[in-house]
């Protein structure tokens, strides 16, 4: 499937990238059809480029438009305002933990919930406890080297 997403060029600590027409499933910085337009947002204003006449062609014939693409293009009035998508990293993260959780298996098992044991007094429990002492173990002495010699 094609997509119509950006990929970055520049400098470092300096982006700008272009609006590409790729294959969903290559690379970000991989090949791709064609180059529509660039964007660069460090600038003072920003600066956004799109071929109209291209975009419009490419989503005719089925290419999918990234979130960030998809806002530039309402920007420009190429697409409607309407089809602005309000989306904010953290709701992107909740929205792929939740399809995550969605995709896990069900336990199907029963659980069985054991009946509370009451809980015994403090007093009770000191008078039932034995004092421990420790163990101590006397250590062998080593054998000498004369007991372990054969007599010869």
């Amino acid at each position: 499937m094609l997509k119509i997403r950006l990929t970055r060029v520049g400098k470092k600590n300096s982006p700008a990238y272009r609006v590409v027409v790729a294959d969903q499933k290559r690379a970000v910085k991989g090949k791709f059809q064609e180059i529509i337009g660039n964007y660069n947002p460090t600038l003072k204003p920003k600066t956004v480029v799109i071929d109209k006449e291209r975009a419009l062609y490419w989503i005719s014939k089925g290419a999918q438009v990234s979130d960030t693409v998809n806002n530039l293009m309402c920007d420009l009035r190429i697409l409607d305002k309407k089809a602005r998508i309000k989306k904010t990293i953290a709701q992107k993260a909740v929205e792929a933990a939740a399809a995550e959780v969605a995709t896990e298996p069900v336990a199907t098992e029963e659980v069985v919930v054991e009946e509370a044991v009451e809980p015994v007094a403090t007093e009770e429990v000191a008078a039932e406890s034995e004092v421990i002492e420790p163990v101590v173990e006397e250590i062998a002495e080593p054998a000498t080297p004369s007991d372990t010699t054969e007599e010869k």
